[in-house]
Parts: structure tokens; C-alpha cells; sequence
């Protein structure tokens, strides 16, 4: 199973020279609703196809190698952990020791990621540990409704969410929570690079993403489950 770093990004949402990662398919917990059925990974020609190469094993290395070279990156590197791909796990369970050394190694970075696992209670303890030692992990939604059960059950945690296609830009209250629009979603100046909410892992407010890519429709309707 191969996971791939890439030193620097030409990827224009993420921010130009951020080093970002992608992991193996298997990765993607069964739970998953989007999980080939709408998932952005999935919808995009050029994100697709590296996926599938390092699905394949014809791109990236295996997991010690890949550790290292996040170990490696320069102190106070910026980088995203899996524009596709999720946490080293089985099933539905997060991989705890492989958590815990992809910390370690980013010991005096910035990296933050997203998960679609489950909030079981395995899971929770293993995404708590790792955004309190510095790795910011949000806990994905699958829309509002789900995001803000997740927040008020996690309010410690940093949590995402997919909304509908047609959603908006504004700023909007449920449930007591905010939810924000990503502004790099929506505004061509602003990158992941010079916005860093999602890495803000003791933020309030719930980040939201429009549904976006070839398969916009499947993803339009588990974002509007309510």
C-alpha cells in the first residue's frame, strides 16, 4: 500500500509550493457515503488519475518511507495531509500507532488533514491525541446536520462539513454553531496556503464545502440529508 508526498503543490485551491499528500483508496473507511458515490477525489480527471496510480502502487512509497519524508520537511512547513485518501486504518477503526508516528513526525510543522472515519470512541481518543500534540485532524460531516451532532458531541474538535452544490457564500447559524463557507472555494485570491482555518484546530465554527466535480449530483444528495 503506497502513499505519496509531493514536495510542493502546484495545486492552485491548496497554495502554490505547499507540500500536500494522498493516500492509498483502501484508506477510505466502507462507512464513508461518499465513498464512490461522490467523492471530489473521485470527480476530478487529474486527482483521479494520481489517486489511482498511487492506489496502484505506481506512485509514492510505503509508510515508513513516506513518514521520514514528512519528518523531513523543513520546521514550521504548512502541508496538507490527503488532497485524497483518508487515515491509516481498517475497516472502520483509525490505525493508532501510524497516527501517532505521522504526529511525531510532524513535531514542529503545521499539518492538518480531514477524516471520514466514524466518532466511535477508538477513533475519537486516536483524532483528540493527535490535534492536542499539534497534527490538526477535522472530523468530516456529511452535511449540516451531521456536522453540527459532531460538534456538539466533539466540541473540541475541529469539524467539516459537505454541503449542497447551490449552498451559498454566506455565513450561516445552525444549531448554535456557525457554519463558514471556504473562502478558497469561492474567492480566486485566498488559498488553504493563506487562509489556514481548517488547520485551527481549536476553532468554533464548522468549515463547509460546497460539492463540487463530475459527480456533483450523488454528493448534492447526501449534503442535503437532513
Amino acid at each position: 500500500m503506497h502513499y505519496q508526498l509531493v514536495q510542493r503543490t502546484a495545486n492552485a485551491k491548496v497554495g502554490s509550493g505547499v507540500p500536500v499528500t494522498n493516500s492509498h483508496k483502501d484508506t477510505c473507511p466502507p462507512s464513508c457515503p461518499l465513498k464512490d458515490n461522490g467523492c471530489y477525489a473521485s470527480s476530478g480527471f487529474h486527482t483521479n488519475l494520481n489517486w489511482k496510480a498511487v492506489t496502484e502502487g505506481k506512485r509514492g512509497s510505503d509508510w515508513a518511507t513516506f513518514v521520514d519524508g514528512v519528518a523531513k520537511l523543513k520546521p514550521d512547513t504548512f502541508w496538507r495531509h490527503n488532497v485524497s485518501g483518508d487515515l491509516v486504518g481498517q475497516d472502520d477503526v483509525i490505525d493508532a500507532e501510524a497516527l501517532r508516528q505521522l504526529v511525531v513526525a510532524n513535531s514542529g510543522k503545521q499539518g492538518f488533514t480531514y477524516t471520514h472515519y466514524p466518532d466511535s470512541k477508538h477513533n475519537i481518543q486516536c483524532v483528540t491525541a493527535a490535534n492536542l500534540l499539534g497534527f490538526t485532524v477535522n472530523l468530516s460531516a456529511n452535511n449540516i446536520k451531521h456536522a453540527v451532532y459532531l460538534k456538539d458531541k466533539h466540541p473540541r474538535l475541529p469539524v467539516v462539513t459537505v454541503v449542497p452544490s447551490n449552498h451559498g457564500t454566506e455565513t450561516t447559524r445552525v444549531g448554535g454553531h456557525n457554519i463558514v463557507v471556504c473562502p478558497a472555494t469561492y474567492k480566486e485570491d485566498v488559498t488553504c496556503k493563506t487562509c489556514k482555518l481548517c488547520a485551527r484546530s481549536g476553532r468554533e465554527s464548522i468549515v463547509a464545502f460546497p460539492s463540487h466535480g463530475s459527480q456533483t449530483k450523488k454528493a448534492d444528495i447526501i449534503a442535503s440529508d437532513s
